[in-house]
């Protein structure tokens, strides 16, 4: 009896090895099979953690603070730090406080009562160094008065004291006042706060829109309910089990923000809806070839699931460029990016394979969809799953072969014939919408709408009108004993800019001279960037000795920094994370050609995505700003090329399956296409659900990044995964498993085994 070859990796036919018996199964295999066996304790653990992790939940809502923004390494924060050592008085943050009246004069007796109680009452808190009352500067309205609060402490502290330090103003000014004035407070941390109730809203909106949404798109998809909410009920474990992590890490000490949840239950409900997607249409499949519940787990396991392993390792891995970045609000994001992929691989793999073989009928019973008149044939008949292969000869019969004719087989041999035309045509469609990225405009947004009805708002309005719109701190260090810093020619001089209101100058009488500026410019115009930049630039050198050293701190600094820092290290990011990703998948593909191609299609989703996300802010203000804020490139460019690696990983397996197999490349990308772009499509049809929910978020970078994600993962699922990838490898043919003898023998040669017969 002869025995027939296969190609290897490299294309070279090798003789098959002996039949694998159940010892030498692979290890995902074996891991599929005892998941699968042992469903009833695998249930039971994941059933543990679940609970203790919706207990611990409640207190990390309340735990969470408002993101980070200050900048390790910055000039802003070592001039905060310098105030808080050197002037506690000032503290490291500088915040304003406004007292308002619609009845009564800065010059009434109970108003100045209320303003000298309530700093009375603010001073007595454990976090406030000492207040300092402004003078009423030109165009005042007689009706305001401010001052300053310094506040100490790092940001935790800062944001815990908050609602006591103004909840005593507020009383304090109230009871002298007869309720006739107003206390608001804007800063930093106050304006961070905002953000947190506001993240903390859109993120409860988001989620409870997305989970809707997802069950639509699968019970479309799937053509059947327990297999749509067996897929739901895994995901909502991964989002839920993962926020258990973060509430477990916080107790310990760690930060959470509000920024880490929203992309912890965003990307651990995508990635758990995608990978469980993916290795229940596996597992089908199996069941359909007429494998038993447990081997058609072990299959989809060791098949479907080392895929979603890797794409795992793959998320975590661009995720962690983010760790360059200076600033704990990038670096934290970064964290839950990794810890979400984790646990939906680790779910995927393990609570998948029980809850598959626990609810095996429900999966397999199919009810046909009554879909609206006005959808085609062809819409139908992609939603429509394909009929079984016979039991007797495993062979698809002849509603099978008209599937092929008239579904994704004849797209997949049409595309065969004509991939010149259509890689042209989808770049082509790519590049046209990635031209406006030309003129995208980067900008810190205050996102003023969302925070126009807020206590902060109505200060900040405020202060705005009275031309008090921002302040800054010049920290000027000078030895200890030496005299202060003659800061007479530097304050004269800002005194006469017609962008300054107030100018005072300070010494603690030991090492540190303080210059306080008031300025007309709002905190969010790049005109107050531009005065804290010409100070240090410019009028420092111009009026003191060369080797005076000078920090300006402020808000308007501080933001500013974290905008120069994110646009910076795209620079670094991108080429990380894109060197990443060519090792990673040269090691899963073993191909140099097919990780370049990968690397250059998410370029071309990425790019995009932003050239139509710019469009949106010249055309849909209202929804999206004017501007593109600068955190959003960096968060989303890092997102989408770890999503993207999942459909490439997916697709290019199935069809290495294939070519490994037969050896003939074009049969391969026809196999390959074929049995992946309905899950692919409905896949990605849910990860466009679940970030699209960002939509009805009131921040706008929160809706930039969910428009970004979801237009990028729509045209990587569509134009890039089923038409311009494959058209490719069509015409790459068997150079797309080209792998120098070197790498060939550096890195390992994946191990397959076949399945077992079906019984």
């Amino acid at each position: 009896m002869s025995v027939s070859s296969r190609p290897s990796a490299e294309g070279r036919p090798v003789a098959p090895g002996p039949p694998a018996g159940p010892g030498r199964r692979p290890l995902w295999w074996r891991l599929g099979h005892l998941a699968a066996r042992r469903h009833r304790a695998v249930l039971t653990v994941w059933a543990m953690l679940l609970a203790g992790s919706a207990v611990l939940i409640p207190g990390l809502l309340e735990r969470a603070i408002a993101p980070a923004v200050r900048v390790e390494g910055s000039a802003s924060l070592t001039g905060a730090r310098l105030l808080e050592q050197g002037f506690p008085q000032l503290g490291g943050e500088q915040m304003m406080m406004i007292f308002a009246s619609a009845t009564l004069s800065d010059a009434d007796e109970p108003y100045q009562r209320a303003l000298h109680d309530a700093l009375r009452a603010v001073s007595a808190q454990p976090q406030v160094g000492g207040t300092q009352l402004l003078p009423v500067v030109p165009g005042q309205d007689h009706r305001h008065a401010y001052a300053i609060v310094g506040v100490n402490g790092d940001q935790r502290a800062r944001q815990a004291a908050l609602p006591p330090l103004l909840g005593a103003a507020k009383e304090a000014a109230s009871r002298a006042s007869g309720g006739r004035v107003d206390v608001h407070l804007v800063g930093e941390s106050a304006l961070l706060a905002e953000a947190k109730h506001t993240d903390l809203a859109d993120l409860r909106r988001a989620e409870l829109l997305a989970v809707p949404l997802s069950l639509l798109v699968l019970l479309a998809g799937l053509a059947s309910g327990g297999a749509a909410l067996a897929v739901l009920a895994v995901a909502g474990t991964v989002t839920v089990t993962a926020l258990g992590l973060l509430a477990a890490a916080s107790l310990l000490g760690v930060p959470v923000n509000t920024f880490m949840l929203a992309v912890a239950a965003t990307v651990g409900l995508a990635l758990g809806l995608d990978y469980a997607l993916l290795i229940l249409v596996r597992y089908r499949q199996s069941r359909a070839a007429g494998h038993d519940r447990h081997q058609a787990a072990a299959v989809a396991v060791s098949t479907a699931g080392r895929t979603a392993a890797w794409c795992a390792v793959g998320v975590a891995l661009t995720a962690a460029a983010l760790l360059v970045v200076r600033t704990s609000m990038i670096r934290t994001m970064g964290a839950a990016v990794s810890v979400s992929a984790l646990v939906a691989a680790l779910a995927a793999v393990t609570l998948l394979p029980a809850v598959l073989v626990t609810a095996d009928r429900r999966l397999l019973r199919r009810h046909r969809l009554r879909l609206p008149a006005f959808l085609s044939r062809r819409v139908r008949a992609l939603l429509d799953r394909p009929a079984r292969p016979s039991a007797s000869t495993g062979r698809p019969p002849d509603g099978r072969r008209r599937e092929d004719e008239h579904g994704w087989g004849r797209w997949a041999r049409h595309l065969m014939r004509h991939p010149v035309a259509y890689t042209l045509a989808c770049a082509g469609l790519l590049l046209a919408a990635a031209a406006p990225l030309a003129g995208v405009r980067l900008a810190f947004d205050l996102d003023r709408a969302s925070i126009a009805g807020t206590d902060f708002g109505r200060g900040l309005t405020a202060m705005e009108g009275d031309g008090i719109s921002s302040s800054v701190a010049v920290a000027l260090p000078h030895p200890a004993g030496a005299p202060p810093v003659d800061t007479a020619a530097l304050v004269t001089t800002l005194k006469q800019d017609p962008r300054v209101s107030f100018c005072t100058s300070l010494d603690n009488g030991r090492d540190l001279t303080v210059v306080i500026v008031i300025i007309r410019t709002h905190i969010d115009d790049p005109a107050s960037t531009a005065m804290a930049r010409e100070i240090t630039g410019r009028l420092v050198p111009a009026s003191m000795p060369p080797d005076q050293r000078a920090f300006v701190t402020g808000p308007n600094v501080i933001f500013s920094d974290l905008m120069d820092e994110t646009t910076s290290q795209l620079g670094t990011v991108i080429p990380l994370v894109l060197g990443c990703s060519l090792v990673f998948l040269l090691v899963t593909f073993r191909s140099v050609l097919l990780p370049l191609k990968a690397v250059l299609m998410n370029l071309l989703a990425v790019t995009a995505a932003f050239g139509l996300l710019t469009l949106a802010t010249r055309h849909l203000p209202h929804l999206v700003g004017t501007h593109v804020n600068t955190l959003v490139p960096l968060l989303a460019f890092t997102l989408v090329f770890g999503l993207s690696i999942d459909y490439e990983i997916f697709l290019i397996h199935r069809i290495a399956e294939h070519y490994h197999a037969g050896g003939d490349n074009t049969a391969a990308v026809v196999h390959g296409l074929r049995h992946t772009a309905r899950p692919i499509t409905v896949a990605a049809a849910v990860m466009v659900a679940t970030f699209a929910a960002l939509l009805t978020a009131h921040r706008h970078h929160l809706v930039q990044l969910g428009l970004a994600v979801a237009t990028a993962i729509t045209l990587d699922a569509t134009v890039i995964r089923l038409a311009l990838v494959p058209a490719l490898m069509r015409i790459l043919g068997a150079r797309n498993w080209w792998l120098p003898a070197p790498l060939a023998r550096l890195l390992p040669t994946p191990r397959t085994t076949p399945p077992p017969p079906p019984h």
